[in-house]
């Protein structure tokens, strides 16, 4: 029997036996790849290190603790068996409180990295805006950010549905997958919420909806998780999707500030959309509701900066309409729609010429793309506008430069969606 655990999340592990080898078996049961840490441990390596509080050397402690005091970690660093000691403070660390929560650690590492990933979409976004000739407007502290609940109300949500209002959330509740697609065409979200403990009991499917069918085609998604023995398969998959995960262990008023502070910091570092305004700039097509070529193309070399340094995958797909549809200015504009719905804010979707549409996508290998392509010809013939779509998707190599990328995407074969299903 072939073993892919090669290709599962390395993570280096700082404890001592007989710890060791049980933390080592849970990560693996977790689909991560551990290592034992050496006693010299390099702060700035790029991968995870997790160090446990219970059997770490003290020396190992100490040195991550002076580390800390002038700001020298800057990879991950995981804190194992939190509860009731004190732990050394260090900006964005992740506090496991017990060895059960192992389990949920794979999910948690990846909701820190498509944070991390959307920071950086943010920032280079705005600066191809700016090097267009766009002066952008500062982030608003004082709007309301947009808070999207999925389900149908626990009562821990419930209870601090007033709190959340009190302090300028705009809360919108969702009770079905119909209704929570209608919110989502009429209004952009700062992020979605669910509560992990009601997801089994959820009689409309929303937490299948989510982690089976990618229904919040990319929107953040806060989860509200308690800590327990055991999650389910759907609960693991649901965790997986997490841009954040909040712990309720503490007091309603701690967890009505970390929603808060959660909402209002995806507001604000939300990636630069197409705005009418910027037409006259070069950056945003009137027609379509996308971004222009141009804008694209001088927005893929820093996509592609970034992947190299970050060791991701960056994939471009392009979706053709049918002749007679190409130029079509209304079915251009239903086809930007459509796709503007069900792309990811990273996502940086753009018309390439008439009935030809590029979409970038960060940290997306291939097969990302296909499952892509597929939603949207899917979404395409629900639209009640059906178009008989071709696409083809190219995954960035080493040997690429943002010119032949962007002509490798551009020239066939495309695949017709009805053929690839």
């Amino acid at each position: 029997m072939l073993d892919f655990s090669f290709y599962d999340p390395p993570i280096e592990v700082a404890a001592s036996s007989p710890r060791l080898e049980m933390i080592v078996s849970r990560l693996k049961s977790a689909g991560l790849r551990p290592y034992t840490a050496p006693p010299a441990i390099d702060f700035s390596a790029a991968d995870p290190l997790l160090i446990d509080m219970d059997s770490a050397a003290p020396e190992t402690l100490d040195r991550l603790s002076r580390a800390a005091m002038i700001g020298n970690v800057p990879r991950q660093i995981v804190l194992l068996n939190t509860s009731g000691r004190a732990a050394p403070r260090i900006d964005g660390a992740l506090h496991l409180r017990l060895e059960k929560d192992l389990s949920t650690l794979r999910s948690r590492l990846a909701a820190l990295a498509r944070r991390a990933s959307r920071l950086r979409e943010a920032a280079i976004r705005r600066a191809t805006t700016e090097g267009l000739g766009a002066k952008l407007p500062p982030v608003d502290v004082d709007a309301s950010p947009a808070l999207l609940y999925l389900g149908d109300g626990s009562p821990f949500f419930l209870s601090l549905q007033g709190a959340l209002r009190q302090r300028g959330v705009e809360i919108t509740a969702a009770l079905s997958r119909a209704t929570a697609r209608q919110h989502m065409t009429s209004k952009r979200f700062a992020a979605a919420l669910i509560d992990l403990s009601m997801a089994h009991e959820d009689a409309s499917g929303m937490g299948r909806w989510i982690s089976e069918e990618d229904g919040l085609a990319g929107m953040p998604l806060i989860v509200i998780s308690r800590p327990q023995a055991e999650f389910t398969e759907r609960e693991l998959a649901l965790l997986s999707h997490a841009t954040d995960i909040i712990d309720p262990a503490t007091g309603d008023d701690a967890i009505v500030t970390a929603v808060e502070a959660q909402c209002r910091r995806l507001h604000a570092s939300a990636p630069m959309m197409p705005l009418p305004g910027l037409s006259a700039l070069t950056v945003t097509d009137l027609a379509t509701g996308l971004f222009t070529r141009g804008f694209f193309e001088a927005h893929l070399p820093r996509q592609m900066q970034i992947a190299q340094e970050q060791a991701e995958a960056l994939s471009v797909l392009t979706l053709r309409l049918p002749p007679e549809m190409a130029k079509s200015i209304p079915a251009q504009k239903i086809a930007g729609e459509v796709i503007a719905r069900q792309i990811r804010d990273t996502d940086c979707a753009a018309l390439a010429e008439p009935g030809m549409f590029v979409i970038s996508l960060p940290a997306t290998p291939y097969r990302g793309g296909v499952r892509l392509a597929e939603r949207i010809g899917e979404a395409m013939d629900r639209s009640g506008n059906p178009a008989d779509l071709s696409w083809r998707v190219t995954e960035r190599r080493h040997y690429h430069t943002p010119q032949t990328l962007i002509s490798t995407a551009l020239i066939g074969p495309f695949v017709r969606t009805r053929i690839a299903a």
